[in-house]
């Protein structure tokens, strides 16, 4: 700031002149916006009291209201319910309205029901509600099962509840109405089918809380319309992680409906924001929904539902109430004011075209120029700027901004003072013509060693203190040009012999009419020696990464590849339904192939990778190959290494039963034992003899083996030992004519109890 401030004395008057000039054009615009706000707040029309509330101000009575929210404040859905409700019934006289939070996203044990049930029993044990807003599923259930014993007389109003059956209240004796959340997911999904006729997979997220459930109900309904055309996939039992690692995996050819992702398996509680930015964040295909409030935040779109027309109608609903009515008269509400919106940023990041849209469609954050916008107030802005008479104030302006600018100097002055001196990096001023030093600060003595006095009057190479001479500063034409280097890396040469790496910086400054360097070094020598560590232990990293894909690669059998194109093309001429599905399946398995996954899997997956791979075999060896499981209910969850059990089967395929004329049987299975899943692939074909089978795992010198002999067994092997330890390694026991078994373990975090 310093260095800047003396060379530079303030901008010249034609700079000033314009500033001003723009300054005023701005101050127009706001007084003339300012105007037309005040304009059209005066033409809107005073929006009239429903008759039940003046039938309610009537009376001189007060009255209570109990407003009941399943969530926290904070979620978007509740903040817009409560905030349709506070449209209604704020400023109401004789009108006393309480709010309580359940906070069932977070909190949805019994337990904390009945400790809610006891809560709200003592604080409002000497309140008499007349009317109780019960906003979503988690405050309407609660309510059907204990507003008899809690809020005896009270009359239930609710809203946004998800799936409502009349047989819910039909014993309430006419307390209860409201508003049902009738969102309209059949039309989402109509859309979204419309704007991509290429979807062939339905992906739905979904968690497990009441709305949760209460989603998949509704769900249940109406997906059957769409089953015949696309594959539906649920995503609703899974943990965070999790959930992003199979969002990150789609491909085109899915989208995704996104319902509520409050609560994950692990129970991690996330907001409706946090929700939709992550899922849309790491999906490559569009997310469609059916509320307002992922709108803006990554949802493409859809038949939009929001929260405060929800809100509205429910309180409109309690002051008929108040008014005298008995909510068992007035009729449920069940179907909601919805329509088609979407983000004008989604259609544009997945070429959607405003066109192609359902008619009537609002599109939302379209962008649009100020001149579109403004294009009259702009026009005003032109006369009133040339009516200004600007260079009387700009010449005012100028005079004060001088005077300024000379207390800046002597307050820069003091300032750079205490920075020269105190500064943690060492700082030199030298003279450009001849390098010598002018002046070091007190870092300078306390890095280098060397005191002010002995290097005052002479130069950088005087006291050596380049460890290479030539990394002095260049004078070169850019530097005298641009006044300054740019941040460089070198080496340093202490009093004391040391050589230290730093970074160093110049800048080309007057002072006292005479050019200078001010020279800014900072020692780096522990960071770069942090730095080489970091970069050996990364490519240490690589180097393991390489070895582990390229062992994944090797599995692929080219010869499979080639029977199974040989396979598909005949059942292409004798059966192409048997065709197609022949190729849906090879392309599962060459994509599991080539994209296995994280760390690890689901063995679920892995045996679904497998059929992938059987289904094919199948076709080619028919009656000869048979296959069957026995997989105990708790092993489908176990994680296990991407692509470690189909190498297992491809093997007893090739070298178990092929060889045997009659064909033979392949059985998969996992059983836990004790601490671990136990993991097998019995087959009943040739067998192995003893030798055979030691030389398969044996990594003891001699030369690499050939494929076919081995390879694939000995990566896989490699792989469990690394990541699990030698005793989870392969185990094959086999004699000839006896077919083969080959097992590993896993070892399970929670111990699972064998059936």
């Amino acid at each position: 700031m310093f260095v800047s401030i003396m060379n530079h004395q303030g901008p010249s008057m034609i700079a000033s002149f314009s500033r001003i000039l723009r300054l005023a054009a701005l101050a127009a615009v706001l007084a003339l916006l300012a105007a037309h706000g005040r304009a059209e707040a005066q033409a809107q029309p005073q929006k009239a009291e429903p008759p039940t509330s003046q039938a309610f101000s009537s009376a001189q009575e007060r009255r209570q209201v109990l407003v009941l929210h399943s969530y926290h404040k904070g979620l978007a859905w509740t903040d817009s319910e409560d905030a349709g409700i506070g449209s209604v019934l704020e400023g109401k006289p004789g009108l006393e309205v309480f709010t309580e939070y359940m906070d069932a996203k977070r909190y949805a044990q019994p337990a904390d029901s009945e400790r809610l049930a006891t809560y709200y029993g003592r604080k409002y044990a000497n309140s008499r509600f007349d009317v109780i807003i019960a906003t979503d599923d988690d405050a309407f259930q609660f309510l059907l099962a204990r507003r008899d014993t809690l809020f005896p007389g009270a009359q239930v109003v609710f809203c946004g509840v998800n799936y409502f059956d009349e047989a819910m209240i039909a014993h309430s004796a006419g307390a209860y109405t409201g508003v049902v959340e009738a969102y309209d997911v059949r039309s989402t999904l109509r859309a979204a089918l419309a704007l991509h006729p290429g979807t062939y997979r339905l992906v739905v997220v979904n968690d497990r809380t009441p709305t949760g459930q209460a989603n998949k109900k509704i769900l249940s309904e109406v997906l059957p319309e769409f089953e015949k055309k696309v594959s539906v996939v649920y995503l609703d039992d899974l943990t965070t992680d999790e959930l992003l690692a199979k969002v990150r995996s789609l491909a085109p050819g899915d989208i995704v409906l996104l319902m509520t992702f409050n609560r994950d398996k692990a129970g991690r509680v996330l907001d409706y924001n946090e929700s939709i930015s992550l899922v849309a964040g790491q999906s490559k295909v569009p997310v469609f929904g059916v509320w307002d409030f992922y709108l803006g935040r990554g949802l493409t779109g859809g038949m939009i539902t929001n929260g405060f027309d929800q809100g509205r109608l429910a309180a409109q609903m309690a002051m008929r109430i108040l008014a005298g009515e008995r909510a068992g008269s007035i009729p449920v509400v069940k179907e909601s004011t919805n329509r088609f919106m979407f983000d004008y940023a989604q259609l544009k990041r997945f070429g959607i075209s405003p066109e192609s849209l359902p008619e009537g469609s609002t599109v939302v954050s379209r962008p649009t120029s100020f001149y579109e916008e403004h294009s009259g107030k702009v026009l005003a802005v032109g006369v009133a700027f040339l009516l200004m008479s600007g260079m009387l104030l700009a010449l005012w302006v100028n005079i004060q901004r001088r005077k300024r600018i000379e207390a800046s100097l002597r307050e820069s002055e003091e300032k750079f003072e205490k920075i020269f001196r105190h500064s943690p990096d060492w700082i030199a001023i030298m003279r450009l013509s001849d390098g010598t030093y002018l002046d070091v600060n007190d870092a300078f003595e306390k890095i280098t060693g060397f005191t002010r006095a002995e290097v005052l009057g002479k130069t950088a190479l005087d006291i050596g203190i380049y460890s290479n001479p030539k990394e002095r500063y260049e004078l070169d034409e850019a530097f005298l040009r641009m006044g300054r280097t740019q941040i460089q890396e070198l080496q340093y040469r202490l009093k004391s012999g040391e050589v230290i790496t730093v970074e160093r910086a110049g800048e080309l400054v007057e002072i006292s009419g005479e050019k200078c360097i001010i020279s800014i070094v900072r020692d780096i020598t522990s960071k770069k020696q942090a730095e080489l560590a970091l970069i050996e232990t990364e490519k240490q990293k690589k180097l393991r990464a390489d070895a582990e894909i390229k062992m994944l690669q090797a599995q692929i059998n080219p010869h499979f590849l080639f029977n199974a194109i040989t396979s598909i093309m005949y059942y292409i001429r004798t059966d192409p339904e048997v065709a197609y599905n022949l190729l849906v399946k090879l392309g599962d398995f060459f994509r599991k192939n080539i994209k296995p996954g994280g760390a690890s899997v689901p063995l679920s997956k892995e045996i679904d990778h497998c059929e992938d791979y059987l289904s094919i075999e199948r076709a080619r060896f028919e009656e000869r190959l048979r296959v069957s499981y026995d997989i105990h209910p708790a092993a489908l969850d176990c994680p296990v290494p991407p692509l470690i059990l189909q190498p297992l089967v491809e093997n007893a395929l090739r070298h178990g039963i092929m060889p045997k004329e009659e064909g033979g049987e392949i059985v998969i299975g996992a059983h836990p034992e004790g601490g671990v899943i136990r993991i097998f692939v019995r087959d009943d074909g040739v067998g192995m003899d003893a030798a055979t089978v030691a030389s398969l795992l044996d990594e003891s010198g001699g030369a690499p083996p050939r494929r076919g002999t081995g390879l694939a067994l000995r990566n896989v092997n490699a792989r469990l030992v690394a990541i699990h330890g030698a005793q989870h390694g392969l185990k094959i026991e086999s004699a000839p004519g006896e077919g083969t078994t080959i097992s590993f373990t896993i070892p399970t975090i929670v111990p699972v109890t064998p059936q």
